[in-house]
């Protein structure tokens, strides 16, 4: 347990990084670009991100589960590092020749050129071996120095739209540098082992197995932003892709646990201790709900003094979308944790299948049946829908399969306690200014709120992870 919790340490430090580095950034950027601008940008980028899908495969997924298996035997692991990046080599180079071949012909192709960096970066990402070593230092530190890189050259040159291809070349070439960058610590860790290109046969098999679900997660993740792109603009993809932002940032950090307990998870497995695996994912996932249910109904209930002065007035609309995308930081990472903490170190790579399948099917017919009716609507409607469904297979599956049981006692309090919050925030702050220093009374008043009620109805989650700090 002293490995986990010092691989959530970094883990964290790296994710709140990553949602203070948003917080300060999306208002300077939402005001220089506008939404004509980030439209473009997640336009662009939901094209490039069907080819890096099919660039990596699921090789980080599988990677980060065979490294964890053979961690402990240098001649195989370092057999399966060389002959996993050389099938990643194989595969980037490929897709990244179609794609420019591809885009060179389309209109404003400098923006999508631009983002085949991100294509580049899947050929030099080796992450998943740090992940499956609990190497989480190198992964967090590195990626912690890019993103710092990243944010001062946003601060520093992203002035006007016309600086739009300037930020698609940060963004990109932000993800190009951290993936080389890891190459550093490499080789201490492995040994070269020369590698047949025959002997990659043996990973086609898994890979694509992991692969499947990629496919699927790509179709509701990102197909939204492509029809929408297509048939509304790039200005309304702006706004959805803003709608998306704080959710992304909570679900970012209420995650993190999810990509350290991987590799344990593999490795009780491994050793037939299912019980102490079922145990640990009991205690996540309530823990999870503790933090996920107050964020979202915070992030409902703040929007309307936050979008003025957070995203500027050119994104007043966010208003009405940010409370319906809340509901995404509970659904989503109750799915992942599922997935990462149960199904794929158990290998239960079809019961996990099924579940982006669904989501995909779901994600296809609403998308294009309601984008072109409602827009921008069809688009939130599509993503929420898709999720859910991916979750509740996965919850459902889970219960069947296990003897795992949530606690409906808890979440009833948690619950209550988020609805106690909201109506406190509201009733105290509704007649104040839309600007930082109310978001932040706010927050302060949520959090207390929060606090006090589950404590008084018996539920001391906070105090607990505070002594076990201490302990530490």
């Amino acid at each position: 347990m002293k490995k986990v919790f010092s691989n959530f340490i970094y883990q964290s430090l790296f994710q709140i990084v990553k949602i203070i580095i948003p917080i300060i950034t999306i208002p300077i950027v939402s005001n220089a670009l506008g939404p004509k601008g980030i439209g473009t940008y997640n336009y662009t980028n939901s094209i490039a991100q069907y080819f890096i899908l099919l660039a990596s495969l699921g090789i980080a997924l599988y990677g980060n589960r065979e490294v964890a298996m053979h961690r402990n035997n240098k001649f195989e692991l370092s057999k399966t590092f060389w002959e996993l990046e050389l099938f990643s080599s194989i595969c980037s180079i490929t897709m990244l020749l179609i794609y420019v071949l591809i885009t060179i012909f389309l209109p404003n192709r400098i923006f999508f050129l631009v983002q085949g960096m991100s294509i580049l970066a899947v050929m030099f990402d080796i992450s998943w071996f740090f992940m499956g070593l609990e190497k989480f230092k190198y992964v967090s530190l590195t990626n912690l120095i890019v993103q710092l890189c990243t944010f001062t050259l946003i601060i520093l040159n992203i002035k006007s739209s016309a600086d739009t291809l300037l930020y698609i070349a940060i963004q990109s070439g932000g993800i190009l540098a951290s993936a080389i960058l890891m190459w550093v610590f490499i080789f201490n860790k492995v040994e070269f082992v020369p590698i047949k290109i025959k002997n990659l046969r043996s990973h086609l098999r898994p890979i694509f197995a992991y692969f499947i679900p990629q496919v699927s997660i790509i179709i509701y993740t990102n197909l939204n932003k492509t029809i929408l792109g297509a048939i509304s603009g790039t200005s309304a993809v702006g706004f959805f892709a803003n709608s998306l932002q704080l959710a992304n940032v909570a679900i970012t950090l209420i995650t993190t646990l999810d990509v350290v307990l991987l590799p344990q998870m593999s490795r009780l497995f491994a050793n037939n201790n299912q019980k102490k695996l079922i145990s640990i994912l009991n205690k996540t996932l309530h823990l999870q709900l503790f933090f996920s249910l107050p964020t979202a109904g915070g992030l409902m209930i703040i929007s309307s003094k936050l979008v003025p002065w957070f995203f500027g007035n050119k994104f007043l609309y966010l208003d009405y979308l940010i409370p319906v995308i809340s509901l995404l930081v509970v659904i989503i990472p109750m799915g992942m944790s599922i997935s990462r903490q149960y199904l794929m170190p158990i290998g239960h790579i079809k019961e996990y299948n099924i579940s982006v399948m669904i989501g995909a099917g779901i994600s296809i017919i609403l998308n294009f049946s309601l984008i072109p009716v409602m827009g921008i609507w069809g688009a939130i409607i599509g993503s929420v829908m898709s999720e859910l469904f991916v979750t509740v297979t996965r919850v459902r599956g889970l219960i069947i399969d296990t003897s795992f049981r949530y606690d409906l006692k808890k979440i009833a309090i948690y619950s209550l306690s988020t609805i106690i919050m909201m109506l406190t925030i509201e009733l105290s702050t509704n007649r104040l200014p839309a600007t930082l220093l109310t978001t932040l009374v706010q927050i302060v008043i949520g959090f207390v709120t929060y606090l006090l009620m589950t404590f008084l109805f018996g539920e001391k989650v906070l105090v607990n992870i505070v002594k076990k700090l201490l302990n530490k």
